[in-house]
């Protein structure tokens, strides 16, 4: 089959590779759409997990996706069709059924599983490898598609149960003001989620004019150019100078994130929900988040949102943020993406 391979270097190729098989327990997929996803960078440089810093409790051992045909394939978005589907396999599914999966299946067991807390599960099991033509799943990761909801707008569960968990965390209430950096694919459903939770007021910051305009579109009440406006400024006289109820950083900037504690109100909440570069310190300043009472959260995954994030995704615009690259360009596909061309790219096998 037909698959993105990375390889030693960080070389991206598009190559044949062997077809996997499932297992007793496991459905196997034919791929329909894969998503490129900002951390697939930092897989093709093969970073893996972050050092700690010194003295830290409890940091998960380095783990980088592990293939079952021996290489290194990218992809953890798709959506696509039941192929096969395992003897032991104890599901409702059926062959030709339209899914979405999620690229983590937890063991359930483990200290972080029975304590709320499945996406730190210690034995989890990863299914990457989603751009290509065939892929293999645990059933518990496998998610059928409502039938208003067609393959390509599928691919997006992932990322929506980013979305959700970050609203989850920033807890919106009806009349919160909120600001969002980053017009990126989790920007943008954060937006609308953000939106549907019932905030009275969100601004979009975004240097790339294609994202403010699709996020003006997609119902932001205020776009900004951070290149060319003063963000702080701006804020201060939008919110009558006591800053936004809930910032959600989604770009990934380090400096962008620091900067949302300047702009969060008093109790205000402050989301990193983006990656960031590796073993870069903030430098917070403590006393002033003291003074403000500021809360501080980050986002590792979604744990408990695939359900949730199915039931809500027809109720969103995922269509305008599509741009579909036959699997074969995904060389291309990937330059485009770092040029900041396109929301969500998708490869198509």
């Amino acid at each position: 089959m037909i698959a993105v391979v990375v390889k030693e270097g960080g070389v991206l190729e598009v190559q044949d590779v062997p077809e996997p098989g499932p297992g007793p327990n496991q459905i196997k997929v034919k791929i329909a759409y894969a998503g490129i996803c900002g951390s697939d960078p930092k897989i093709i440089e093969a970073k893996g997990m972050p050092e700690p810093p010194q003295g830290a409790i409890g940091w998960p051992q380095k783990a980088l996706p592990t293939i079952s045909t021996g290489v290194r394939i990218l992809g953890h978005e798709a959506s696509g069709t039941i192929v096969t589907i395992g003897k032991d396999v104890k599901g409702d599914f059926k062959v030709g059924q339209r899914v979405a999966m999620d690229c983590r299946s937890t063991c359930g067991s483990c200290y972080y599983c029975q304590n709320k807390m499945e996406h730190f599960c210690i034995k989890v099991t990863k299914f990457m490898g989603l751009m290509a033509e065939y892929a293999v799943f645990n059933e518990n990761v496998v998610f059928p598609l409502p039938d208003d909801l067609p393959l390509d707008t599928g691919a997006f569960l992932e990322p929506v149960s980013i979305a959700v968990h970050a609203l989850d965390i920033a807890k919106v209430k009806v009349g919160d003001s909120v600001i969002i950096t980053g017009g990126g694919t989790i920007g943008l459903l954060a937006m609308q989620l953000a939106i549907k939770s019932g905030a009275s007021q969100v601004l979009v910051s975004e240097p790339i004019a294609q994202k403010r305009k699709l996020a003006k579109l997609l119902g932001a009440d205020v776009v900004v150019d951070p290149f060319r406006e003063d963000l702080l400024a701006l804020s201060n006289k939008l919110t009558d100078g006591r800053g936004f109820n809930v910032c959600i950083e989604a770009c990934g900037i380090t400096s962008v994130a620091r900067q949302l504690i300047l702009l969060a109100e008093r109790c205000g909440t402050i989301v990193w929900a983006a990656t960031y570069p590796f073993g870069l310190d903030l430098g917070v300043p403590i006393d002033y988040m003291y003074s403000r009472e500021l809360s501080i959260h980050s986002v590792f995954s979604s744990p408990y949102s695939f359900p949730r994030a199915l039931q809500i995704m027809p109720k969103l615009d995922l269509k305008q943020l599509i741009t579909v690259y036959p699997l074969k360009d995904a060389v291309k596909a990937f330059k485009d993406y770092k040029m900041g061309k396109g929301i969500k790219i998708m490869l198509q096998p």
